[in-house]
């Protein structure tokens, strides 16, 4: 089943790590801006844990786009919604996009709270 244009709700922009030099040549990890697309986001879960002292809050979020909308997104990319409930959040993905049976959409699942 194709996914439907009306749940595309929200838009994102998709960043991918780019690794550069500084001034002094040590290596610099940056993001660039890539597509921007339409998708549907919604919250999985949420916790709170402790991590070096401090208390961090992550909420696991599952993210469905077109299929050739998704293609520049890798396990090394993030996705900086702008639009929607997770405006001004950056979605880490956590692992590579998975298609579904006929490939035309991709689920994507990431993680709010920890930068990567």
């Amino acid at each position: 089943m194709a996914i439907s244009a009306g749940k595309l709700i929200q838009i994102l922009m998709i960043q991918n790590p780019v690794h550069i030099r500084d001034d002094s040549g040590q290596p610099v990890e940056t993001w660039e801006d890539g597509e921007t697309i339409r998708a549907d986001i919604r919250g999985r879960s949420g916790r709170e844990l402790m991590s070096a002292g401090a208390e961090i809050a992550q909420a696991d979020v599952r993210v469905w786009v077109r299929g050739k909308s998704g293609k520049t997104i890798t396990a090394a990319s993030r996705l900086k919604v702008q639009s929607g409930p997770y405006r001004g959040k950056t979605l880490n993905v956590i692992g590579p996009p998975i298609p579904d049976e006929k490939g035309e959409r991709l689920e994507i699942l990431c993680k709010t709270g920890a930068e990567k």
